[in-house]
């Protein structure tokens, strides 16, 4: 389909070109918000005729996912039955094709992006305004199925969230919403996204708020709850109406004493969640010390493959059914623990090797075979408590989860909503808050945020936080400040900070570079401490009071980052040195410069409040020109 002939004012707009289809779906979904607001609905009804659009959508996406998976598996693992070479050249064959058609549509279709990930999208809602391409999302949920059809081990819910996501984002870049909007719509789709993956719309929700937006109001809570469950809806009508995990059991706490079994196992949890996460980004940096990429795919096929050879159906599951506790019932002890390493072990290799997909179908099952694995052995040194070790695997799931997500209220409702059973939730509450707890203890930055800080983003969730963390330093700071030579004396320093408004001043050398910033403080107590001694007065310069400059901000840095400096040094205005070289001076910004520049980028994001295809400001409209790009592709 070939693109649409360019006009003057498509030139305008800095080339932002559609197909003819896509134009006729924008039209198609802003007249669907036009007719609302005729109606009479507010930007609340709206948003909800939104998310149920975003609902659907999401779930269809997560179905045809699922089928795409299950078909792999069918004409690879399945197909092996039928053939007559043996297993154990079809499996380590299958992973080789799996984790090179993956790389190739990764390179491919998102030009070796690290992006289009669950990380990327909270990233992308706190600092990018919601603003995701839906080409290379699409070539990395392909190839996600791929890997996990042809016995990967990665999770099916993180395509199923970034898909959901970018329905959401490009639903919104249609209809021209503001960058508050957006985030809205974008978390619409995450929160279906999980809601259709485990047909857990609860789930969905609290996920949306706990880990993608980070925050809800009134705005956002509605439509999370809208689409989650039409997500649901499609999944039960593609899949049917039950829980994801069938239990053979019906399973409680028969006495108060087992509760110390649950506070051990959420400790337990907590410490090979650490394990899991930190295990994964291991693997993908020595995998990275491997020059070679077919090295690379090599050696996670030897890896990855042998343990599938080993442990067959247990380990691969069933398509995208990759976990069932009947495993936990037939098995001992330490097959189950083998099947733990072996899952955490499979899990980092085929993230290593370039394997995408998700990380909580991995962390359920690592949880579910070590809570089993647990149970077994308290049921053995205490035979007349009569303990089900299906209980314990249930509630690990739930330890796992939170650990490694740094997500316990997600985990709680995820494995309540995949049972439908009621027995466990104080325990489950327990071991997850606990897990989560020794997790935080032992690392502080969860198996998502791990990815942001190794690209050097730090992410504080909430509204406030979002948007000072969209704003740099550059835009709101002072570039022509009062400074002071380090060798000005003490008389100098009373005289030339007299009439000053400022309240600390950048000292400078003979080379204007920065040696440290001085307070008025400073200079009153060194003036009090060497009142009537001259010679201390001529003793003393400027940079014997200046503070190191350590608590400098660079023009690069958000306002958040200015923020928290500002809350370390205690002080009302901090130096602003180049990125490239800290000893330049480049200005200063001050405590009320950065709430000045946080309400007028709050001013512009609310300025499509009156409705979401109302104009945004110009904070809303300002975008990048790669956005720009990405847009006419996706």
């Amino acid at each position: 389909m070939t693109a649409m002939r360019w006009t003057a004012e498509d030139s305008v707009t800095a080339g932002t070109v559609e197909r003819a289809p896509v134009r006729r779906l924008g039209s198609l979904a802003r007249a669907l918000t036009a007719n609302l607001a005729a109606i009479g609905g507010d930007e609340q009804a709206r948003l909800m005729g939104l998310a149920v659009i975003i609902g659907a959508a999401a779930g269809g996406v997560t179905v045809v996912f699922y089928h795409v998976i299950d078909w792999i598996q069918a004409a690879t693992l399945g197909g092996s039955l039928h053939t007559l070479l043996p297993a154990v050249v079809l499996y380590p064959l299958f992973v080789a094709l799996g984790l090179t058609a993956c790389r190739s549509l990764v390179r491919w279709g998102t030009g070796s992006s690290p992006g289009e990930t669950i990380p990327d999208v909270m990233y992308r809602i706190a600092v990018k305004g919601g603003f995701i391409k839906a080409f290379p999302v699409a070539m990395k949920v392909l190839a996600a199925a791929v890997v996990i059809g042809t016995g990967g081990s990665v999770g099916v819910e993180g395509p199923a969230v970034v898909s959901g996501a970018a329905v959401g984002s490009r639903i919104g870049r249609w209809l021209k919403a503001s960058p508050n909007r957006l985030r809205t719509l974008v978390g619409c789709g995450a929160a279906a996204g999980i809601s259709a993956a485990f047909n857990a719309p609860i789930t969905g929700v609290v996920f949306g708020i706990e880990k993608i937006l980070g925050t809800t109001g009134s705005m956002a809570l509605g439509p999370f709850v809208v689409a989650s469950i039409l997500a649901a809806t499609v999944g039960r009508w593609a899949f049917g109406n039950h829980p994801v995990l069938a239990l053979p059991a019906v399973y409680t706490v028969s006495s108060p004493w087992e509760m110390l079994l649950y506070l051990v196992l959420g400790v337990l949890t907590g410490v090979v969640s650490v394990l899991y996460a930190r295990g994964v980004w291991k693997a993908h940096d020595w995998f990275g010390l491997l020059r070679r990429k077919w090295v690379q795919v090599a050696l996670g096929t030897l890896i990855v493959g042998g343990l599938d050879l080993v442990f067959r159906t247990d380990l691969l599951g069933r398509g995208h059914e990759a976990l069932n506790l009947t495993i936990v019932a037939e098995r001992t002890g330490w097959f189950l623990l083998a099947l733990t390493a072996a899952k955490l072990i499979a899990t980092a290799t085929t993230f290593g090797a370039g394997g995408v997909g998700g990380v909580f179908t991995p962390a359920l099952y690592i949880g579910a075979t070590l809570g089993g694995a647990f149970g077994v052995g308290a049921r053995a040194l205490f035979p007349g408590a009569h303990l089900a070790p299906g209980a314990l695997a249930l509630v690990g799931m739930a330890g796992l989860v939170a650990g490694a997500t740094h997500a316990p209220l997600t985990a709680i409702m995820m494995v309540f909503e995949m049972t439908w059973d009621y027995g466990l939730i104080l325990p489950l509450m327990l071991t997850a808050v606990l897990a989560y707890v020794v997790a935080r203890g032992l690392h502080h930055e969860d198996i998502y945020s791990e990815w942001l800080v190794r690209r050097g983003v730090v992410l504080s969730h909430g509204a406030d936080a979002a948007v000072l963390a969209r704003v740099t330093v550059a835009e709101c700071m002072r570039r022509r400040p009062e400074v002071i030579r380090e060798a000005a004396s003490l008389a100098q320093l009373v005289e030339a900070t007299k009439s000053s408004r400022q309240t600390d001043f950048p000292v400078v050398d003979a080379d204007n570079h920065l040696v440290g910033m001085l307070s008025l403080d400073a200079i009153r107590e060194a003036k009090a401490s060497g009142e009537g001694d001259q010679q201390l007065e001529g003793l003393v310069v400027a940079a014997d009071l200046a503070a190191p400059v350590s608590g400098a901000v660079t023009t690069e840095d958000s306002l958040l980052t200015a923020l928290r400096r500002f809350g370390q040094r205690d002080v009302d205005y901090l130096a602003v040195v180049a990125p490239d070289d800290r000893r330049r001076l480049e200005g200063i910004v001050g405590r009320h410069d950065v709430v000045a520049a946080y309400e007028r980028a709050l001013t512009a994001e609310e300025g499509g409040r009156g409705g979401v295809t109302g104009a945004a400001g110009r904070g809303a409209r300002a975008r990048s020109k790669e956005e720009t790009r990405g847009d006419a592709e996706a």
